[in-house]
This record gives C-alpha cells, sequence and structure tokens, in this order.
C-alpha cells in the first residue's frame, strides 16, 4: 500500500493568516473525527470554581490542554450509530468505503499496531506536521509568565495516526494517509490556583512542530500561534480583592447576586416558585463575538446533568447542557427557572460554563471557565401556599396570620406543625410530657426541607399571658435538641416549679 503524504511543505512558515474555513462546534473531544479543518491549533485554558457565597469562591482546579491536528477526515452518515465505534468493513455503506485506522506504536514494540474500521468520507493528510515526532514539539515563544521555558514542562501525547482509505473497492492497493494529531495537559491541583494563574496569563503562544519530512538529523519546523485572551474569573477575582477589602475593584468577576439565598455555602429556593439565578461579570468587554454560555442542573452526587430536561430527544436525555448566551442570543446577565421541574428536599449544583472561541487563522482559544454553586430545594410557605390552596384564594385567606379553616391555629402555624390548613380537623396537638424528675419535656419534629427559611422558637411562661423566648444558658430550660429534624427543650426543674407551659412560635426568613 502506498503512504501518502501532501508535498505542501511550508517550512518555518507562520499561520497568522490562514483562514479558518468554518467554525468549529466545540467538543472536549478533540480528536480528528470531529474537525472540518484539515489544520488546527486549540488552546484550552479551564479553570472551575465553586461559588460558597456572595462574594466568595473555591478554585477546583484548572488544566491547560493544547491540541494540534494536521489531516482530517470525516465519518459518513452510513456509520455505525454515527459515532466512532468499531465496526466491520461495510459494504453496504452508500459510498462504498471503509477506513483503516491506526494509531501509532501502542504497546512499543517497534510496530505500528492495527486499528479499528471506520466508514469514513475522502481523507486529507497531514501538509505542514510530521506525524509521530512530539519530540520535536517545542513551546517555542509565550508572554512573560512563570510557565518553564522551551517545552513549557508540557507532556506530548502523540495521537498521530495511518488511515488506510478504501479497503473494499481496492483491499490491496488501498492508500493510507498520515495525520498528525499532538496533545498535552498541564493539570492544576484545587490548591494550585497561583500556580494556575501566574504560568497561564493573557497573550500570545507560538508553538514550533516538526515541519512534514522532518527527521532527527534534518529537522524542519512549522510555527503557529495563538492568541489568549483574559478570561472571566470568579470573585474575588485575580487580585483576591473582595467588596470589602478597600481593594481597586475590577468589575468584571463573575458574582452571584441572589446575596439572600446563601446559606452556610449552599444557595435556597423553592422550586414550585419562579426563581431567578442572577449574575454580574458578562459584558461586552469580556464576551466577544463567539463566546458561548451554557446553563445546566446536576445531581449533586452522580453529575448527572437533570435540566434541561429533554425527553424526547434521541438518544434519550443527552444531557446536555442548554446554550443561553451567544452573539445570536445576547449576554445573559441571569437564568429564569420556572416551578415545578423539581420537588423539595433535594439537593442538586447548578453550573454555569463560559467557552471561549476566539480564532487567529486556524488556531483557537477555547478556554473555559465552569462556575458551580450548590442548591438546596427547601419547602417555604410560599410554595406550600401555591399547592395547597385553590388559584383565586384571596390574598386576606392565604396570610400567614390567617386562619384559613377556622380550627384556631394559623396558616403558617399549620405549615410548620406539618397539619392541613385547609381541613378544620387536622388539628395540631404540640403536647409536653413528664420525664426523670418530673420535668416537663415537649420535643417538636421540624418540617422537612425547611432550610433557613422559617425558624423554630420555643417560649415558657408562668401565667400564660407573659412569654419567654427559650434560649441557650436561661435558667429555667434546657434546649435539648435544635437541628434540621426536631427542636425540644427541657425544664431545669419539676413541673410545679416551673410549670409547663409551652408553645412555638414561627418565624419566615
Amino acid at each position: 500500500m502506498n503512504i501518502v503524504k501532501s508535498t505542501a511543505l511550508l517550512a518555518g512558515a507562520f499561520s497568522l493568516t490562514a483562514t479558518l474555513a468554518q467554525a468549529q462546534s466545540f467538543s472536549d473531544q478533540s480528536d480528528s473525527f470531529f474537525r472540518t479543518n484539515s489544520l488546527d491549533l486549540y488552546f484550552r485554558d479551564t479553570k472551575n470554581f465553586k461559588m460558597i457565597g456572595p462574594y466568595e469562591s473555591d478554585y477546583l482546579g484548572g488544566e491547560l490542554n493544547i491540541f494540534v491536528g494536521d489531516g482530517v477526515t470525516s465519518l459518513l452518515s452510513c456509520a455505525a450509530n454515527g459515532d466512532v465505534f468499531y465496526v466491520s468493513p461495510n459494504i453496504l455503506c452508500p459510498s462504498g468505503t471503509t477506513g483503516l485506522v491506526t494509531s501509532g506504536d501502542i504497546d512499543g514494540d517497534g510496530i505500528r499496531d492495527t486499528g479499528r474500521y471506520f466508514s469514513i468520507t475522502q481523507p486529507i493528510p497531514a501538509s505542514n506536521i510530521e506525524p509521530f515526532k512530539t519530540d520535536l514539539v517545542e513551546l517555542y515563544s509565550a508572554p512573560p509568565s512563570e510557565l518553564p521555558r522551551p517545552q513549557g514542562s508540557f507532556s506530548w501525547k502523540d495521537r498521530s495516526r495511518t488511515l488506510f482509505y478504501d479497503l473494499i473497492n481496492d483491499p490491496i492497493n488501498g492508500i493510507g494517509y498520515e495525520i498528525a494529531i499532538f496533545e498535552s495537559n498541564r493539570p492544576y491541583l484545587g490548591s494550585e490556583l497561583e500556580r494556575h494563574r501566574s504560568e497561564i496569563v493573557p497573550g500570545t503562544y507560538i508553538f514550533k512542530f516538526p515541519g512534514l519530512g522532518s527527521t532527527e538529523d534534518n529537522p524542519s519546523s512549522f510555527f503557529m500561534s495563538v492568541n489568549h485572551r483574559e478570561m472571566v474569573e470568579a470573585v474575588p477575582g485575580p487580585g483576591g480583592r473582595s467588596i470589602d477589602s478597600g481593594g481597586i475593584d475590577v468589575g468584571n468577576d463573575f458574582r452571584l447576586t441572589n446575596d439572600d439565598r446563601w446559606n452556610e455555602g449552599v444557595m435556597e429556593f423553592d422550586p414550585r416558585i419562579v426563581f431567578s439565578f442572577e449574575w454580574n461579570g458578562f459584558n461586552p468587554q469580556t464576551f466577544s463575538g463567539n463566546d458561548r454560555l451554557f446553563f445546566s442542573i446536576k445531581n449533586r452526587e452522580t453529575e448527572q446533568i437533570v435540566f434541561p430536561p429533554i425527553p424526547d430527544a434521541i438518544p434519550p436525555n443527552p444531557q446536555l447542557p442548554q446554550l443561553i448566551g451567544s452573539s445570536n442570543l445576547g449576554i445573559p446577565t441571569g437564568y429564569d427557572l420556572g416551578p415545578d421541574f423539581f420537588t423539595p428536599n433535594q439537593e442538586l449544583v447548578a453550573e454555569l460554563e463560559f467557552v471561549r472561541r476566539s480564532a487567529t487563522g486556524n488556531s483557537q482559544d477555547r478556554s473555559t471557565r465552569v462556575y458551580r454553586w450548590d442548591i438546596n430545594l427547601i419547602d417555604t410557605y410560599p410554595g406550600f401556599v401555591r399547592e395547597n390552596f385553590a388559584p383565586g384564594t384571596s390574598d386576606e385567606l392565604l396570610a400567614p396570620d390567617a386562619d384559613f379553616d377556622g380550627d384556631g391555629y394559623t396558616n403558617l402555624e399549620e405549615f410548620g406543625l406539618q397539619t392541613s390548613a385547609t381541613d378544620p380537623s387536622s388539628i395540631p396537638n404540640p403536647t409536653p410530657v413528664l420525664i426523670g424528675n418530673d420535668q416537663c419535656y415537649l420535643e417538636i419534629a421540624k418540617r422537612p426541607a425547611i432550610g433557613s427559611r422559617l425558624d423554630y422558637i420555643m417560649q415558657y411562661s408562668s401565667d400564660q399571658e407573659n412569654w419567654t423566648t427559650i434560649e441557650q444558658g436561661d435558667p429555667n430550660w434546657f434546649i435539648v435538641f435544635n437541628n434540621d429534624e426536631r427542636i425540644s427543650v427541657l425544664s431545669r426543674s419539676a413541673y410545679n416549679a416551673n410549670p409547663c407551659f409551652l408553645r412555638v412560635q414561627f418565624e419566615q426568613n
């Protein structure tokens, strides 16, 4: 079989003036099967953040990923499921062509390993970069930073391959095409934010690749460059400045502005009520024409996307985030989540992914910022009203201090004590009991999933007219439990010294 290499070698040439054939669709799988241009350089600086308060975020780690591909092929629509899984030579494919892909010497025995068959269209071989020569790749130039030179400590992975084409029509003389694919990944741990920021800075990065036809004895070079623009960082920003620090506010940091929804590092909202996540950080200076913004909600444990729901998609539930910001959609400053997609008492995580797609010739800055925040879906009185009262009920009867069913307990009291506010036979009955040395004890089960939006306040009295709130250190009462599940109090003395006159009050936050 013949191995085809293009003769269009431009040794030592820069690709800065090349025209990008068409816009790329972003994919984490930066493989030749997912590209449409024959020559591509992708620069992807990724940082992952988790918001934990109005002006606080944790860095979860990140990476710098560099991908270069020279040469390309595409799957035919008749390929198995339209994906890149192994298929037998498929003479039933309309064009009758099948490619056999090899991925270099996988086991290190000096012999190129056979690979997989795919139904493909006409491939294009590498025309500028010599495949299988990662030892000649270099970070030639970069903006001043702490990134090591000249290699940049990149561990380049050789994913070059030879693709034998048209094996069905001509199994003896099928032509082999060499495609150059190099990739590197420089990871950063969650404790290495400052190292990440000091090494990967905005500016122009120039990479030197082995020119087509290069050998160890007679190397040549092909240069490609990419321009990396400043990205939107999570508050408190690169300088570590917060709103209260007295420092200079850079003004372009990503920040959730729902300041009153935070509770111990988690954002709370009732899924039965329309709720809007709101943020700052994206504006015409930070969001360029080809940038995109994606929104999703995931299961906090499994990381599976649960919103947006796409039940009728093929395949079912493809688990894709929703595109909410682009040159066509505009620059969003928030996301409105409608009611009834979820139910209370769920723990999820919201995720906003900012993807840059800034092209210079055949090079793209595809840097990414991921902003996450935990959300607890809670049960609130407004959601309780929406779920339990008939539409059209007057605001007066829906008020927290109203007694809709006339049983002597307010709507809010029935909400907190978990009885029906619309059934007069459903009556709360918090009853003290005597334990120990005739000490008075009262325990009340809290409504599940109320978060921080409802306080249970225990009070006692000696005359049932003047009431005192029981707090830690009260001379007459102990607070035994006060957690998410229950609240209970115990008198310090026998009931004849401290009468069992107790009540619970409710306060919405």
